[in-house]
């Protein structure tokens, strides 16, 4: 590969009334959905992106990441993007992201971990580990730290109900990451999201939600603590398909 390749990769945006909740904000959900269209807009331009994962039968899949919220855009502001892989740590391919408002004021920051998963096996794959694509920027960091490990619940924790339908489902037929932060969020009082706004979100993915499954929704915390996390278990099923924590 060319060292003229764009290692750090920008975009703008402006926010569009389908991006924003009913205070005219820019969602959560929405700007995790964002960061992940310019991560695959940025493997594309790397040659890591559709047609390489065809070709190679893999598929790329989000595992863990932490965004930090510090401000928040309204409806028509703009945003720019800016995302970089940073190395590879055992089978996780590391990307950070920046995104700022008017004035070049920092908004919020992420750090993400990825897996490379082959379609034969359904197992993580370690592709071209050396190649200068994913170890060029592993020195630059927009969080620091890795993405905490959400660990079990405790004993107390409500419990909601939901069913993965047919908007919900991403290219794969799996239950689409924005819809996860949405769930989540959906359990919260109406007043606490009108008087406060999400800070900082963890989410761990660990196990697909198909088509038609019934999901129960488990959720600690309180509004005092302004922290709540939550598991995604299939219904009957004692084993978690997903870890998240909203802090506000």
């Amino acid at each position: 590969m060319s060292d003229t390749l764009p290692y750090i990769h920008e975009e703008h945006t402006q926010i569009t009334s389908a991006d924003t909740d009913f205070t005219k904000i820019l969602k959560p959900g929405s700007l995790i959905n964002m960061l992940i269209q310019i991560a695959w807009h940025h493997a594309e331009k790397l040659g890591f992106g559709m047609e390489f994962l065809h070709r190679e039968e893999l598929v790329w899949m989000l595992s863990r990441m932490h965004i930090k919220i510090y401000d928040y855009p309204s409806w028509n502001e703009h945003l720019s993007f800016t995302t970089w892989p940073k190395g590879i740590r055992r089978l996780f391919y590391l990307r950070d992201f920046e995104a700022y408002g008017l004035k070049n004021h920092l908004m919020a920051q992420a750090t993400s971990e990825w897996l490379l998963i082959d379609l034969k096996t359904r197992r993580p794959k370690l592709f071209n580990p050396e190649n200068n694509i994913f170890n060029q920027n592993k020195d630059k960091h927009a969080l620091m730290n890795e993405v905490p490990v959400i660990q079990d619940l405790n004993e107390k924790y409500e419990t909601f109900n939901n069913t993965a339908c047919y908007s919900d489902l991403d290219l794969n037929q799996h239950l689409t990451t924005t819809r996860y932060i949405d769930w989540m969020l959906d359990t919260l009082p109406i007043e606490l999201l009108r008087r406060n706004k999400c800070k900082e979100l963890i989410v761990n993915f660990i196990r697909e939600v198909h088509y038609n499954e019934q999901v129960e929704i488990l959720r600690s915390g309180d509004e005092d603590s302004k922290t709540f996390q939550f598991a995604f278990r299939k219904s009957g099923d004692a084993k978690d398909l997903f870890r998240g924590q909203v802090s506000f």
